[in-house]
């Protein structure tokens, strides 16, 4: 559950968060119903997001792959590479690397063409597409604890929409009441009939 639920503060977060959830995917793991505390939910249609799901939160981000099930899942880069558990691996490597927060270019650039050259030239493109992407990210949250501690007033309402993820851009837009993950869903897909604020 930490794996999915940590809060998200940055784009590196985002990128473990995606490379953890198709591990889990790949790994086609059933838990049984007295175990589950959550729920990821991929829905690729006109949207391609996951949806993480658990009581009295809900968050989304956008999902950079295309995806078969026949079994199991099968998951591609733009049709040019297979992302299976060894490239998810090689990913969550190289972003908890020193390297990686390295202020010298070369330190950072120098496993990704190591890993390209020896695997797959769509490498780098890969990677550049994570730190680039638009997340998307958007959260709902019942959140008690921050209600009470803000006077229970409306600077930071009980039911409310988280929007991005970082401090200085972050924004709440207050709910009324309490919403279910399905009406979260229905937010953000774009084939049904829009919501409007008041």
């Amino acid at each position: 559950m930490d794996r999915f639920f940590s809060p998200i503060k940055n784009k590196t977060q985002i990128i473990k968060l995606l490379m953890n959830s198709l591990k889990y995917m790949l790994i086609n793991q059933k838990v049984k119903d007295e175990r589950k505390g959550g729920e990821i939910v991929l829905i690729i249609d006109k949207m391609s997001r996951l949806f993480f799901i658990k009581e009295n939160k809900c968050f989304s981000i956008v999902f950079p792959f295309t995806a078969k099930y026949e079994d199991a899942f099968f998951f591609s880069y733009r049709n040019k590479m297979n992302v299976d558990g060894r490239l998810t691996s090689e990913v969550l490597s190289l972003i908890n690397s020193s390297d990686f927060e390295s202020n010298c270019c070369i330190e950072f650039a120098s496993p990704i063409s190591d890993y390209q050259e020896a695997n797959d030239d769509s490498y780098w493109e890969l990677i550049r597409e994570l730190l680039i992407m638009e997340s998307g990210y958007l959260r709902y949250d019942y959140d008690q604890h921050n209600y009470e501690k803000h006077g229970r007033s409306k600077v930071h309402p009980l039911n409310h929409y988280d929007l991005f993820y970082s401090s200085n851009a972050t924004f709440k837009i207050g709910l009324q009441e309490k919403i279910e993950p399905t009406a979260f869903i229905d937010l953000l897909n774009i084939k049904t009939v829009c919501k409007f604020l008041d």
